[in-house]
């Protein structure tokens, strides 16, 4: 059996860029849970509000979408329900 080989450079969470948004509004999606799990709340906003990925309402469809899926209890789910929770204060 094959074993997994690392393709990519381990991810910095503390670096102080916004990444590029991302191809898919999935792809965009991740990349804020991401942002929200490191902590990094003004590339989060500045992602979502100046990179425009918040403008999209099939952003916040799907993210809607995928809280409801995540079980109880996971990171996964608590990171979406942490973008989510920034959507009001964002003024979207």
């Amino acid at each position: 059996m094959l074993g997994i080989t690392e393709t990519e450079e381990d991810t910095d969470w503390g670096e102080k860029t916004v990444p590029q948004l991302g191809n898919t509004t999935l792809d965009r999606i991740h990349q804020s849970m991401i942002l929200f799990a490191a902590g990094r709340s003004e590339a989060l906003k500045r992602f979502l509000v100046d990179e425009g990925a918040g403008n999209d309402q099939r952003f916040w469809g799907l993210a809607q979408a995928l809280s409801a899926l995540y079980p109880t209890g996971t990171d996964e789910k608590r990171w979406v329900d942490g973008v989510l929770a920034r959507k009001k204060g964002l003024g979207f």
